[in-house]
């Protein structure tokens, strides 16, 4: 597996030539932050694909249907052999949420990463 690499703040690198791709593990991770960043109804071509942000961090007491999404879009993507461990460690004021993900990939290596997105 090759993807694009992104940069910090989600623009594809360029210039660098095979230096700007993420191979193996590396592009698993990448594709499961970038499947997690996405808003449902953001992509004219597939409004269903996404995470439907808005809804569940416009209300009180989503915090399961929002794990279970998170879970679900984790699985859906490529590559990703398991999820060991998942939380959702707040939802702020303003409707950000924290999460903490360790996943195993299909070439055995595991990630853990601390995302924090919002509506």
């Amino acid at each position: 597996m090759r993807v694009s690499k992104i940069t910090n703040e989600g623009d594809w690198t360029f210039g660098k030539g095979k230096a700007d791709y993420a191979v193996n593990s590396a592009a698993i991770r990448q594709n499961v932050v970038t499947r997690l960043r996405e808003f449902k109804n953001d992509w004219y071509a597939d409004v269903n694909s996404g995470i439907d942000w808005f809804g569940l961090l416009g209300s009180r007491g989503n915090e399961n249907a929002i794990l279970r999404s998170i879970e679900k879009t984790i699985l859906e993507t490529e590559g990703v052999a398991t999820i060991t461990t998942l939380r959702l460690s707040s939802i702020n004021s303003n409707r950000v949420a924290f999460i903490q993900i360790r996943f195993t990939d299909i070439f055995g290596s595991s990630s853990e990463m601390q995302e924090s997105i919002g509506a």
